[in-house]
């Protein structure tokens, strides 16, 4: 089983914990982080995207973020996004690497396998500049079925036209296209 730290609308523990089906179950404010990956060519931004597994207990089968995860408790957010790039995407890098882009507040309710799936996520941002193929990608099976790059604009595109093989949510890529043309 996994547990989260509760959290309060600052981005600060509470210091209870819940265990994570319970968490979306019953809607209860846990924290998050989501790290961009880009890279720059020809002047452009692209972004890499993650295909989630078949098998996802939300958003299966969809393009996401390059990398993302829940922060276990007693993890710090910092310490999430380094695991999480290592395992999803065999990415070893110092937090030195890493851009804090902004916090957010998500709170959204789905309907995944014909139960009412509610995210209610403290998010910590990240940007991360890796310039790779996607070959060079030793990424979580159970966890992702494919990458690939995708440029800024076009992704930004699929989103505002809703396309639904996309989870990203549009508000949030925006504030990460201002982060980046401010880097």
């Amino acid at each position: 089983m996994e547990y989260f730290d509760v959290y309060n609308e600052n981005g600060t523990p509470t210091g209870e914990i819940i265990e994570r089906s319970l968490a979306h179950e019953k809607g209860v404010l846990h924290a998050a982080v989501h790290i961009y990956v880009y890279r720059i060519v020809n002047d452009n931004y692209e972004i890499l995207l993650q295909k989630r597994a078949d098998n996802k207990d939300s958003f299966p089968s969809c393009w996401d973020t390059s990398c993302a995860g829940h922060v276990s408790a007693g993890d710090s957010f910092e310490d999430t996004a380094l695991k999480e790039l290592g395992e999803e995407l065999g990415i070893k890098t110092a937090l030195s690497s890493l851009t804090h882009a902004f916090d957010q507040l998500v709170e959204k309710i789905n309907v995944f396998y014909r139960k009412t799936f509610t995210d209610r996520e403290y998010n910590k941002v990240y940007l991360l500049h890796y310039d790779a193929p996607e070959t060079a990608f030793t990424f979580q099976k159970e966890e992702i079925s494919a990458l690939k790059w995708m440029d800024a604009a076009s992704l930004l595109l699929e989103l505002e036209n809703k396309n639904p093989d996309y989870c990203i949510m549009p508000d949030t890529y925006k504030k990460v296209l201002e982060k980046l043309k401010s880097e």
